[in-house]
């Protein structure tokens, strides 16, 4: 109630898992134009994605008028000055159609000729990476070529003609629209008025896991006024390879001065045992914000059990007493919140008896996966005759974890039929850093 009835100026409204987030944002939204009187085209609801977007409208059926977009439709919007976003003197920013991964790849290809795909590995991955780590994460382009170790070779280059093409063809992907956006509000102090004015409340979900570029896009436009409620929970930044950070959350006033501050202590979905193992172990995190979570009156559904130990053990022998008990394969399902941690599951299961249903997405496709690739690549390497080594392995190896070798250094390397010959390696290269980290490979 405290958070919803919020009076004006920033808000930080931390809400751990199962605590109402979703709920806290759309009171807030339905507070702000059913008690307050605020126009619903003045409020700007943010959703991470277009699912939480997708839901936020369904909750809010009953309030005609709202703006709900996704950081990227907001982004796009204000880049190319369409829709609210239009200047009054009808001049709006640069036309352009927007581009998805297949078509920023074919893109890429033609910048990066002669590059042969190599086995259980996707030769443009570190280069989206990259491109996302440059832009989003707001990081100098020589910087990201080096924390790559030598996949991205004249990343700075490469980058600038990405760019340049884009512009060229009228076109943006997902990454170029934030920064469309924050170019533009930059630069075009009309635009920046109108957008400010357009959307002068910001209600801003999963606020731990915006980048640094999604962070600054939202401060300009926020203003002094500084009018944002942000919601979230800075122990589940999960995209933090991406640039999120916990910081936007714990520093919140930093960014925007002066902010309140509301704490959502209850979690109504898990019990008891659950939330007081997780609080826990969150409380070794060593940056976070302090707080005290308990569960709900409800959060013990009928039935529930909370299994500790290895957790395919229990599954198999969960799957075994019900089968004993008369349910047949077909009335149990098993729930996983992404396909990868479905095939230990299929695996065991199948291993024991248990007939299954292979899951959709779970086959030898997985097995190429940059993960699995490279963990293969080392068994493979782990496994091999005394001078077995395979050039493919080697090299997926030398890139899982990342390490900085030039290409040319790499490519010896991989050349290399045994650890003796590895080491021997080591041995003859001029440069000290480059002998120690092929040394420190072997």
């Amino acid at each position: 109630l405290e958070a919803v009835a919020h009076r004006s100026g920033p808000a930080r409204i931390l809400a751990p898992a199962g605590s109402g987030k979703t709920r806290v944002l759309t009171e807030r939204t339905r507070h702000l134009v059913n008690d307050c009187g605020l126009a619903a085209r003045s409020v700007c609801m943010v959703a991470f994605n277009r699912r939480a977007k997708d839901e936020m409208r369904e909750r809010l059926d009953d309030v005609a008028a709202l703006d709900i977009r996704t950081l990227n439709s907001l982004a796009l919007a204000l880049a190319t000055g369409s829709g609210p976003f239009r200047p009054v003197d009808g001049n709006g920013g640069r036309r352009s159609s927007t581009i998805d991964e297949p078509e920023a790849r074919r893109l890429l290809d033609r910048l990066l000729p002669g590059r042969r795909r190599r086995r259980l590995t996707d030769p443009l991955e570190p280069w989206i990476d990259a491109l996302s780590a440059c832009r989003l994460g707001l990081r100098d382009p020589v910087e990201v070529e080096h924390s790559y170790g030598g996949d991205v070779a004249g990343f700075p280059d490469i980058l600038q003609r990405y760019r340049d093409e884009l512009a060229r063809t009228g076109k943006l992907d997902f990454d170029e629209q934030i920064i469309g956006a924050i170019d533009r509000l930059l630069t075009d102090p009309e635009a920046r008025r109108v957008a400010r004015s357009v959307a002068p409340v910001l209600l801003v979900d999963e606020f731990q896991d915006l980048t640094p570029a999604h962070l600054l896009l939202l401060r300009i436009l926020a203003g002094p006024a500084g009018e944002i409620f942000a919601v979230g929970d800075d122990d589940q930044t999960i995209y933090g390879y991406a640039g999120a950070s916990p910081d936007w959350l714990i520093d919140f006033d930093r960014f925007f001065p002066g902010a309140a501050d509301h704490h959502l202590t209850v979690n109504y979905r898990c019990p008891a045992d659950v939330v007081e193992a997780a609080m826990n172990l969150l409380s070794h995190n060593r940056r976070r914000v302090a707080k005290r979570v308990s569960a709900g009156p409800e959060a013990v559904a009928e039935g529930l059990s909370v299994l500790t130990g290895d957790p395919q053990r229990n599954l198999v022998d969960q799957a075994k007493t019900l089968l004993n008990l008369g349910a047949s394969p077909e009335d149990l399902a098993v729930l996983a919140r992404v396909n990868a941690s479905l095939l230990p599951a299929a695996v065991h299961l199948a291993e024991a008896g248990v007939p299954v249903v292979r899951p959709f997405g779970i086959g030898p496709e997985m097995l190429e996966r940059s993960g699995v690739g490279a963990a293969l690549s080392w068994l493979r390497l782990a496994t091999a005759p005394a001078r077995g080594f395979q050039s493919d392995d080697i090299r997926l190896a030398l890139r899982r974890p990342p390490r900085s070798l030039h290409p040319r250094v790499a490519d010896w390397a991989a050349e290399q039929g045994s650890l003796a010959d590895l080491e021997a390696l080591a041995g003859r290269l001029n440069t000290e850093r480059e002998a120690d980290t092929v040394g420190a490979f072997a």
